[in-house]
């Protein structure tokens, strides 16, 4: 019972780390099968697996019939497998579980004057699903280590799977398309919304902090995609991607990184909006918010405050909060697939990423109410009404996603998050850029219709910085 409640705990912490898989793996009578890795075939497509297992012990066999086996379970008979080993059941019947089972035949090699070793190599094709994607999940198992006190040596494994000529999974299929459309949409407007920014400042010879804080989220949005485009690209060819585990560029994580603080700085962003930030006269003398709360989001809702740097507790919150999301989303490398960037959150990790979320949600929704039930301005209380729709809305998507997410096959959870994150990112970052217009009804009832007068606070040399 000890070996089954082993590799339960085993299964339900590895990373389905699939398409190109090694490492080393080692078998005993109380092991006697080991997680190799799980991977998603689209329908109709040839399904390739082919790999190597390696030891450079002479004595695997020890003299005894061994009956090395790789065996590939289908979903529906993965759970089988599962519900078998919960229970107790042995090698062999947890065996016959399997969808395809390929024995692995040794060979003895022997060259003169070095040890002798064995290579095991194989290649096999799977029958493709028939009408819909669905996982696969790879086990070796040796079941005849239950027939005595066995402890053969370690074994180096490598193993590749194949989704017709792409290392590119089922669950993959499309995000290399949704990510080259979103790159080239965001380059595009970047680069004509950019231009038409800067024009305004060299004319006014003065811009807004709003504006830096926007262009920030933009630019590192904009990297992410282009982040995990290139890991895509690269895992396309080689099965790895460009990782932790496999290369120094790890692109994939700093995608994932670049989205969170993207996130974070637009949460900044509408959370000073909702206090009332560039909003008027009135709303720029507000009440100052009290007690050590207060002083905690001061920065928040005068983000000029920010600028003093380490001297701001808001500042301490909020790289926090940023060192908070960089710590969990390297841990959730232990649990994450291949592809880190808007991940389905099947962990703990990703739940306190989406906890933050909603912390920040609801002081959002907080500030905004404080604002409402202090703002007499109509222009003002109209604005901050569209704001608390578009901005809860803007919260809330993400954990909306991964809650529906829940309810597909598991095989489309990536899509669905991945595809619905980026499609909202984008468009959130589209439809808050035509706040700094000098057309928009924002514009005009804001801070940043007196941009260029004398009269605005800032900071700056030729070009000044306003932060009012």
């Amino acid at each position: 019972m000890a070996a089954p409640r082993a590799l339960l705990l085993a299964l339900s912490l590895a990373p389905a780390a699939a398409k190109v898989v090694d490492g080393v793996l080692a078998l005993s009578s109380q092991t006697t099968e080991v997680y190799i890795g799980k991977f998603s075939f689209s329908p109709f497509t040839k399904s390739t697996v082919n790999g190597t297992f390696h030891t450079d012990d002479g004595l695997y066999f020890d003299r005894h019939p061994h009956d090395l086996t790789l065996c590939m379970y289908s979903d529906a008979q993965w759970l089988k497998f599962l519900e078998a080993m919960s229970k107790g059941s042995l090698c062999n019947e947890r065996r016959k579980l399997a969808t395809h089972a390929t024995k692995i035949v040794p060979q003895y090699i022997h060259v003169q004057g070095s040890a002798p070793k064995h290579d095991f190599r194989f290649s096999f094709n799977l029958r493709p699903p028939s009408a819909t994607a669905h996982y696969w999940f790879a086990v070796m198992m040796d079941c005849y280590l239950e027939e005595y006190d066995a402890h053969p040596p370690a074994m180096k494994y490598h193993i590749t799977l194949l989704n017709g000529n792409s290392h590119l999974p089922a669950d993959e299929s499309g995000m290399i398309t949704i990510n080259t459309l979103a790159l080239l949409a965001m380059l595009v407007y970047g680069g004509v919304y950019f231009t038409r920014l800067y024009l305004q400042w060299t004319r006014l010879k003065q811009g807004h902090l709003i504006t830096i804080i926007f262009a920030a989220a933009y630019a590192m949005q904009t990297l992410s995609v282009l982040c995990e485009l290139l890991h895509l690209r690269r895992f396309e060819r080689d099965g790895k991607g460009l990782r932790w585990r496999h290369t120094w560029l790890a692109l994939d994580f700093t995608g994932g990184l670049m989205q969170s603080f993207s996130e974070l700085l637009i949460s900044v962003l509408l959370i000073s909006l909702a206090f009332g930030w560039t909003l008027g006269l009135e709303s720029q003398h507000q009440e100052p918010l009290e007690g050590r709360v207060g002083g905690l989001l001061m920065g928040l809702q005068r983000p000029a405050q920010l600028l003093k740097g380490f001297r701001s507790p808001s500042t301490l919150l909020l790289l926090s909060i940023g060192g908070s999301q960089l710590l969990l989303q390297a841990i959730g490398r232990k649990y994450e697939e291949d592809f880190n960037n808007f991940h389905d959150h099947e962990h703990w990790p990703g739940l306190l990423l989406l906890a933050i979320r909603l912390a920040l949600a609801a002081l959002f929704g907080w500030a905004l109410h404080r604002s409402l039930s202090r703002e007499s301005q109509r222009e003002v209380v109209s604005f901050q009404r569209q704001l608390r729709v578009l901005g809860m809305i803007w919260f809330l998507c993400l954990p909306v996603f991964v809650a529906l997410a829940s309810l597909a096959p598991p095989y489309r959870r990536h899509q669905l998050v991945s595809g619905g994150s980026i499609f909202l990112q984008t468009c959130a970052l589209a439809l808050i850029s035509t706040l700094f217009i000098e057309k928009s009804e924002y514009y005009r009832i804001s801070s940043l219709a007196h941009m260029g007068s004398a009269f605005d606070k800032g900071f700056g040399g030729k070009t000044k910085i306003a932060v009012d």
